[in-house]
């Protein structure tokens, strides 16, 4: 039955696979580059977004790229929509601009009111896959995640969030809708205020990423219910995944990766899929990545417009609940 009700979400499949795969044959354009790459970060300095792109930029070095550097530019403001306006409408589309992306695009594109749309970016590649995790307090009566979402069919269940909106908003939101659920809502103002509900028994489920929650699970501050993931994760192995508890297509999370505008020259583009996909599957990058806490993983273009896809659908479907506050 639960084969079933989630069949058509098996597209997922895809979303946080990873790619090591064979070399990567260069086609390096002719006179590309000439300059430096701009990476613009729509956030500000110190978040896991922009600790993202450095490490990037890190690893890169001027081993790439014919020995052009990878630039972090931080362009925050209105919830990332500054730097993503500047990344759609006012830089050239010469394949010196590229934007560290994540569903925060998708997300305003369809719920604010913005001069670009998602669909005016083309993924290079995916880079950081975060899986989602059903998390309960230590003392939670529920000991797993069918008890959860049984319960959650008759009785109300509170679920914190780090925000009306966010990914994870969204997640639970789909959850809810796709099962029958009766979820409410707590949100917060970030992850942090969220983990200290979770650890206070201020809530009766917390869905948040692995690496946000992963810390307290191992101090046995919070229990792991469920992780949205092909596989469990390493640094919690304990906790299953949706998949081995019979839920099929549960895989998903937030994912980070580099998009450039879709006028980009093909043959720029190729080669801006090729150099990074290089970085990203290398040792310097996944050995920093996993220093910081931080899941290395390559997707390519492909799959990471899947990922796109199926958000945007997601946030679609749900827009009339999301701005009906």
């Amino acid at each position: 039955m639960k084969k079933m009700i989630f069949a058509f979400v098996l597209l997922l499949g895809a979303v946080f696979s990873f790619t090591v795969g064979p070399e990567i044959a260069s086609a390096k354009p002719a006179d590309f580059p000439k300059k430096n790459i701009k990476i613009i970060v729509p956030f500000a300095a110190g978040g896991g977004t922009d600790t993202m792109a450095r490490i990037l930029a890190s690893a890169a070095g001027k081993d790439y790229f014919d020995g052009r550097s990878l630039i972090v530019e931080n362009m925050s403001g209105g919830g990332a929509v500054i730097g993503q306006t500047y990344v759609a409408k006012t830089a050239k589309p010469d394949g010196y601009t590229v934007m560290l992306y994540t569903s925060s695009c998708i997300n305003n594109s369809l719920l604010k009111n913005v001069s670009y749309s998602y669909r005016d970016f083309k993924p290079i590649v995916g880079c950081n896959p975060d899986a989602e995790i059903v998390a309960v307090p230590w003392d939670s009566p529920y000991k797993s995640l069918d008890e959860l979402l049984e319960a959650a069919k008759t009785d109300v269940v509170k679920v914190a969030t780090p925000g009306h909106s966010s990914g994870h908003h969204l997640r639970a939101m789909n959850m809810a809708r796709l099962m029958g659920l009766r979820f409410e809502y707590i949100h917060n103002d970030s992850a942090a205020m969220q983990l200290a509900q979770l650890m206070g028994g201020h809530c009766d489920a917390s869905f948040m990423t692995v690496s946000e929650v992963s810390g307290i699970l191992l101090d046995g501050k919070a229990r792991g219910l469920g992780v949205m993931a092909s596989k469990r994760d390493a640094s919690i192995p304990e906790v299953s995944t949706f998949k081995e508890q019979g839920y099929e297509g549960w895989i998903d999370g937030a994912n980070r990766g580099l998009a450039c505008h879709k006028d980009v020259p093909e043959e720029i583009y190729k080669y801006l899929v090729e150099e990074f996909s290089k970085i990203v599957v290398s040792q310097r990058f996944v050995d920093a990545m996993t220093k910081a806490n931080m899941v290395p993983g390559l997707q390519t273009p492909e799959e990471y417009q899947e990922y796109i896809d199926f958000t945007a659908k997601a946030i679609e479907s749900l827009k009339p609940m999301l701005q009906n506050k």
